[in-house]
């Protein structure tokens, strides 16, 4: 991500996104990212996350942003793992 080859995507409601987020990542929660696909670069990778391991909305995003001839990918894990990992974590502020 440092590098700008990729960006993460939390896709979670922008309320879960203000409580607690990885670093640097972007919102758009999943029912707005057809609307908002604009928004994310074009030709950078997008790594997608949301709640846990097993949260159908990180499926839901990749998959349309792959039909939408973007390149992306569900991260193993979601915030749920992150946490519980001790990694760092943004909290507060408005979604982008």
């Amino acid at each position: 991500m440092a590098a700008g080859r990729a960006v993460a995507l939390d896709v979670r409601p922008a309320e879960e996104y203000a409580a607690g987020h990885i670093p640097g990542a972007l919102s758009i929660p999943v029912d707005e990212l057809a609307d908002r696909i604009g928004e994310l670069p074009e030709h950078t990778e997008v790594v997608v996350y949301c709640r846990g391991a097993y949260c159908a909305l990180a499926y839901d995003a990749v998959r349309l942003l792959t039909a939408r001839g973007r390149r992306a990918i569900r991260l193993d894990d979601g915030m749920l793992e992150w946490r519980l990992a001790d990694l760092p974590v943004d909290a507060g502020g408005a979604a982008a």
